[in-house]
């Protein structure tokens, strides 16, 4: 059965499960969806939830102290053996699979809420994953890093093209030759400057497209 999830308020605990902070105030809503690319979610009538209960301030920002997140989405496909009456948000097979999309919601202006995505993560096989954006890759960006600036050649020899990003900062700013050189002579990224703890080579498209 395939499905998605929403939870407003949701806290994450072990194995990837989340349960709402405010169990009384919305009960989450689980839908089922159809296995194929490009489809539109919508929720049903009726199942929605008054955001005016809360503060702007408590939408807008997560709580990291209690790893709680106003607006948490969980996708999820399992076995067709899986029970209905499991827990939602709960994955109970290593063969269950999720993406969990943890946002806030803001509001500018007297406009209406927007979603903001904060943090994703995949649960594969029973194992826990947290995407993570590289800088360098298309429009990403970062602080003190213009991509458009470095364009899509190594900051270190200028021709090759960038493939290989430094951990933890996640700067993608280096071909691999460089990257090997580099750990010879330094362990800082030459970005930021920050320590190098791990080189990932990525293969990406470097075509204008």
């Amino acid at each position: 059965m395939n499905s998605i999830t929403i939870l407003f308020f949701a806290k994450e605990e072990p194995n990837c499960r989340f349960v709402p902070v405010y169990p009384d105030a919305f009960k989450p809503v689980k839908i089922p969806f159809q296995k194929g690319p490009a489809q539109k979610f919508f929720q049903p009538v009726g199942t929605g939830f008054d955001l005016g209960f809360f503060d702007l301030d408590d939408l807008s920002k997560p709580s990291p102290a209690e790893d709680t997140f106003p607006l948490v989405i969980s996708a999820e496909t399992c076995s067709p053996s899986q029970s209905d009456d499991e827990r939602i948000g709960e994955p109970q097979q290593d063969n269950s699979h999720m993406q969990i999309t943890q946002a806030v919601l803001e509001k500018k202006n007297g406009g209406p809420f927007q979603v903001k995505v904060i943090r994703q993560l995949l649960w594969i096989d029973g194992v826990r994953y947290e995407l993570r954006e590289i800088f360098g890759i298309g429009s990403s960006s970062a602080e003190g890093f213009d991509d458009n600036d470095t364009g899509k050649e190594c900051v270190i020899c200028m021709t090759e093209p960038k493939d290989t990003a430094v951990l933890p900062c996640r700067h993608l700013c280096m071909c691999s030759e460089c990257a090997k050189e580099l750990r010879l002579q330094s362990n800082k990224c030459p970005i930021c400057r920050q320590p190098i703890e791990e080189l990932i080579e990525i293969r990406i498209n470097n075509s204008d497209q």
